[in-house]
């Protein structure tokens, strides 16, 4: 699972040096309701701006057998003058029940090192699934700055992890996306 989180970030790294042009934002489109299924349960979301935001996985990883929906967008310039394409991903997994969503938390954050900037819960209004947790945080790759959101939820047999990153000279112009995808999770009964 570790190497699964890594392989997101990696992505996400790789994409930070590509080359290509951004266009002026447009209007934000209604955003549709999606869902899948992973270890029992189907996993509602509203889908990111498909305008901006490229579907580049959905499915399950045949190593770790994790469930893996990866979005990430169309490069933003940044003041440097570099291609930025921030990531949105949930990553979900079987997990026994007796792991309540506290656990299943302290165990995800110890695979990945962040600096927490302030905790995220459902009823501060950052989830609409109750069993929810998150983190805004911060961590430095080189000489750049990356935000990211970090949710953990848990539904009858299924962890998942959401990792939205960016870095921070952009991340004003994604935030809203990253927040309102997580908002939007939830689990069909």
């Amino acid at each position: 699972m570790r190497s699964l989180v890594v392989a997101v970030l990696a992505i996400f790294l790789a994409a930070f040096t590509a080359q290509a042009q951004d266009s002026p934002q447009a209007p934000q489109p209604v955003q549709t309701q999606e869902s899948f299924t992973a270890h029992g349960s189907t996993v509602s979301y509203a889908r990111p701006d498909p305008e901006a935001w490229n579907l580049v996985s959905n499915g399950t990883d045949a190593k770790s057998g994790a469930y893996l929906l990866m979005f990430k967008r169309r490069p933003i310039k940044d003041a440097q003058g570099r291609d930025i394409e921030p990531v949105i991903a949930i990553i979900c997994e079987s997990v026994p029940e007796s792991v309540d969503v506290i656990r299943y938390s302290i165990a995800k954050r110890m695979q990945i090192p962040f600096k927490v900037n302030k905790l995220m819960t459902p009823q501060n209004g950052d989830f609409t699934h109750r069993n929810s947790v998150g983190f805004e945080g911060e961590n430095q790759q080189g000489r750049v700055l990356h935000k990211v959101l970090i949710a953990h939820m848990r539904h009858g047999k299924v962890g998942a992890q959401t990792i939205c990153d960016s870095t921070d000279g952009v991340y004003e112009k994604v935030e809203a996306d990253m927040r309102g995808f997580l908002r939007s999770i939830t689990f069909k009964k």
